[in-house]
């Protein structure tokens, strides 16, 4: 029996322990202990290309696994500062000690990315939380599949094929990759080995800086005749996603699903400007319908909790008071009071009032 789980043993510790917790001893002798956060230890960082790291992470027991294709968040601290951020992950499910694989592309002003791939180390422990994420093979393996990706968005589809390898469910798949060059192939020699191993993989890597080749219906009918056949997954840019949906939208085709990395936009008409207030300060800013709330608080001084930025992670949720709000990703207005919002990806409506 754990002790831990036991009420009154943790009833006795916590007394013991005044005014800290047992947690904050435990996590002293090891991170991974931890009865109130998912720990991961990192067990070894890979070089992909010049600017994209693979990250080995052992979690503690308190993780429930995942499946193929999907997300974690991961938070960790960068110059003092707690950050977190979602990524794929990219390794088959079923790895010894529950070990994943997540791969981080630096961008030039990612604080994470950039951490990740310049100063993360073998022994640094970070904070994870279960997966997520409906970007999976789904119940039933398709007999005939199509994978469209670009640039880091080969994570998630990756960890998809490797699964599947390891299981030995390899579909006819046909995957279409874009990179700038091949100097920029995220996974080069294991997709290779992936291709060699299983004759049912079209693997086609595109260069597109090379090529002048980029995603189109008439591309895709050359490089996969039978794309209206196959159940499909796409990841990568949104304007490459965009296509592939709009693109899909226009047919009886077999399903598409898409995963984005970054929140989807749109032109938004009849802006309202307005007045935020942040009811916990009392301070009120000038709005222009266009800037998310979580921005305007920072502007204006504050420091809400966040995380992916993106309406991902649901980091930012707080409570709306007064006032709608605009999803920045469909231009939509809502709200009533005391409904819960996500201020990375809502703008006030007008005059708006916020739990902040």
């Amino acid at each position: 029996m754990n002790l831990l789980s036991n009420p009154r043993t943790l009833q006795w510790l916590h007394r013991l322990a005044t005014p800290l917790v047992p947690d904050d001893y435990v996590e002293l002798v090891n991170p991974l202990w931890s009865t109130r956060a998912i720990n991961a230890r990192v067990v070894s960082t890979t070089r992909q290309t010049a600017d994209a790291t693979t990250v080995r992470l052992q979690p503690s027991h308190r993780w429930t696994g995942f499946k193929p294709g999907q997300y974690v968040r991961v938070s960790l601290s960068v110059n003092g500062i707690r950050q977190t951020r979602c990524y794929s992950i990219c390794s088959a499910a079923g790895e010894v000690n529950n070990c994943f694989e997540i791969t981080v592309k630096a961008i030039a002003d990612g604080r994470v990315s950039q951490h990740v791939n310049r100063a993360l180390q073998v022994g640094d422990v970070v904070e994870i939380s279960d997966a997520q994420g409906a970007f999976t093979w789904g119940a039933k393996m398709p007999e005939k599949a199509l994978f469209i990706s670009a640039g880091s968005g080969i994570t998630p589809v990756m960890g998809m094929a490797r699964d599947a390898a390891r299981n030995g469910v390899m579909p006819n798949l046909v995957w279409l990759h874009y990179a700038p060059a091949s100097s920029e192939v995220i996974f080069a020699e294991a997709l290779a080995t992936l291709q060699h191993d299983h004759p049912q993989l079209d693997l086609q890597i595109i260069h597109t800086r090379l090529d002048g080749e980029h995603f189109s219906e008439k591309t895709l009918a050359q490089r996969c005749p039978d794309w209206q056949e196959r159940s499909a997954w796409a990841c990568g840019p949104g304007a490459m996603l965009d296509a592939a949906e709009a693109l899909w939208g226009q047919t009886t085709a077999q399903p598409l699903i898409t995963e984005r990395f970054q929140a989807k936009t749109v032109t938004l008409g009849d802006l309202t400007r307005g007045t935020l207030r942040f009811a916990a300060t009392g301070q009120q800013v000038e709005v222009d319908g266009k800037t998310s709330i979580l921005e305007t608080a920072e502007a204006a001084g504050l420091t809400p909790q966040c995380g992916c930025r993106m309406g991902i992670c649901h980091g930012c949720t707080v409570k709306l008071k007064a006032g709608q709000v605009r999803d920045l990703r469909t231009g939509k207005c809502f709200g009533e009071e005391d409904d819960l919002i996500q201020i990375c990806v809502c703008a006030p409506a007008g005059d708006v009032e916020v739990a902040l």
